[in-house]
């Protein structure tokens, strides 16, 4: 008989809330890779590697045949149920094209778990792909990561917003808001140039709104 049962990323946030009252209750270490096709900007790859407390959590929770690995096929299910949880919040991601402004709408593909073992660099990720509705020939664009609800905290992983591989370029501000019930919060601006030779160049500014505000549901 299974005496654990599988839980998903807001139900570990809600364990966690019990505990303190600061925000973040977790924190995603993300990284993006730019995806590429002849020479367009199709979309990124977005990994999140999730804080060491929280993968703890996870890890003693979703190992359901307790054999202290984390399986394919429990891992799946975690990925899984989270994305479903996500989708309302169109995955925390606010996409906008660098030159106009002006949304980007996207889907969201092949998310999924790993487990990244129990080193410096290990915990619990969750990825996926991001395909935009139409690739951007000029090749610059403004993110922004951002949980409505304050509960989640996004950093860029040691410091670097593109994976080491990548041959594109990035910036990022970040800014202070004051929210009606968090108190000051920071809210960080990602730009991601992948035209030759050029750099990115934070001159246009991402929606200052504290959801997000476009993508698909899917």
């Amino acid at each position: 008989m299974k005496t654990r049962y599988l839980v998903g990323l807001f139900s570990a946030l809600l364990l966690c809330s019990g505990l303190a009252y600061a925000h973040p209750h977790l924190r995603l270490a993300y990284q993006l890779q730019p995806l590429l096709v002849n020479g367009a900007l199709q979309g990124f790859h977005i990994s999140w590697q999730m804080d060491a407390q929280n993968s703890l959590l996870v890890r003693e929770n979703i190992d359901l045949n307790q054999n202290g690995l984390l399986d394919a096929d429990e891992l799946q299910a975690f990925a899984d149920g989270n994305q479903s949880l996500m989708q309302p919040y169109n995955y925390f991601l606010t996409l906008e094209d660098g030159q106009s402004s002006l949304p980007l709408l996207f889907a969201v593909s092949n998310f999924s778990a790993r487990d990244g073992g129990r080193g410096f660099q290990g915990g619990v990720y969750l990825e996926f792909d991001v395909q935009l509705a139409q690739p951007l020939s000029h090749n610059q664009a403004l993110l922004q990561m951002q949980d409505p609800t304050w509960y989640i905290g996004f950093m860029p992983r040691m410091g670097q917003v593109l994976a080491a591989d990548s041959e594109c370029s990035s910036d990022i501000t970040r800014e202070k808001r004051q929210t009606p019930t968090q108190g000051e919060q920071e809210v960080q601006r990602i730009v991601v140039q992948c035209a030759k030779g050029a750099a990115a160049q934070p001159n246009a500014q991402v929606s200052p709104l504290n959801e997000p505000i476009n993508g698909d549901k899917s």
